[in-house]
């Protein structure tokens, strides 16, 4: 296929960009040219800013070309999307936008499909789950048919920027007591990015909840502790400023929102989405952690 991703230097981005390529697709990148500029020699890159409001030379590059599938992962306001699959729409077939489990309203129910209520979608100025909700209507409206959105939460593997999960499985594969102020039976989902990434290329039109089975918080830090061979102990708190390890996973207490690591990815794995077994990421994630000595930067 001939891909256009925008973005293709960063996480997610990259996983796919290096799995197309594997693969023997034709990739073009379009993205600032900030990051990541010695990646990738020879795949056609176009430079452009998606972000200048109401500056229609930022997508001067993508005034001519035809590509068989567009990835969206830079689309965190919906005129940034209405305007850059509006632009596409007449010459691709298919427009894949990196959305988020955000979009569903907080819930302690587990098991919802993408058929469940969304949140109300929003202008420029709203919250990032409504946001997200307005850029997946932005790029239904504009390829009817021919729109993807991917929902997922905490995607980790290889080359995590933040840290969300990381830092519990290096601390896990660490020695000494981690303090843990979610529950021991928190339920939590962690997406494999090289999943995703492979999921990506063959999804087919509409909403994808790309999450694998969920486990609780204890298994987790568990099967961390056992891929990173460590002997850490866990010291189950209430109390303790946990944000250094990834503390924004961790969900209210009364369990009020559980259901946003609950939700069910059957429609994803239907559509052939296969996910890894999670010592697997765990193993691999830490390698790369302790190889690369990484340091995050934690949005939250």
């Amino acid at each position: 296929m001939r891909m256009l991703i925008l973005g293709g230097t960063k996480y997610l981005g990259r996983h796919l960009t290096e799995h197309a390529l594997r693969a023997g697709h034709d990739v073009t990148l379009f993205n600032r040219g900030r990051t990541g500029t010695e990646l990738f020699p020879g795949v056609p890159r176009l430079i452009g800013d998606r972000t200048a409001d109401g500056d229609k030379a930022g997508l001067a590059a993508l005034g001519t070309g035809t590509w068989d599938r567009v990835f969206d992962f830079s689309g965190f306001h919906p005129r940034q999307v209405a305007a850059t699959a509006g632009l596409l729409a007449p010459r691709i077939g298919q427009y894949v936008f990196m959305s988020s489990v955000a979009v569903y309203p907080r819930s302690d129910r587990a098991g919802r499909s993408e058929d469940a209520p969304l949140l109300p979608p929003a202008a420029d100025d709203g919250e990032y789950g409504n946001l997200k909700v307005a850029c997946e209507l932005a790029a239904e409206e504009a390829l009817p048919g021919r729109a993807t959105s991917i929902r997922a939460g905490l995607i980790n593997g290889p080359g995590d920027p933040f840290g969300a999960f990381t830092s519990w499985a290096l601390a896990m594969a660490g020695a000494g007591v981690v303090p843990c102020a979610a529950r021991p039976s928190q339920p939590v989902q962690v997406t494999d990015v090289r999943d995703l990434a492979a999921f990506l290329v063959r999804a087919g039109p509409g909403p994808f909840n790309v999450m694998p089975p969920p486990m609780t918080f204890a298994e987790m830090l568990e099967a961390c502790r056992r891929a990173g061979r460590g002997t850490a102990t866990v010291r189950w708190t209430e109390d303790e400023n946990v944000d250094d390890l990834g503390g924004f996973i961790v969900q209210p207490r009364d369990g009020s929102d559980d259901g946003v690591f609950q939700l069910s990815g059957e429609r994803a794995r239907q559509a052939g989405y296969v996910s890894r077994p999670f010592t697997e990421t765990a193993r691999d994630t830490i390698e790369w952690a302790v190889r690369t000595k990484a340091t995050f930067t934690n949005p939250h």
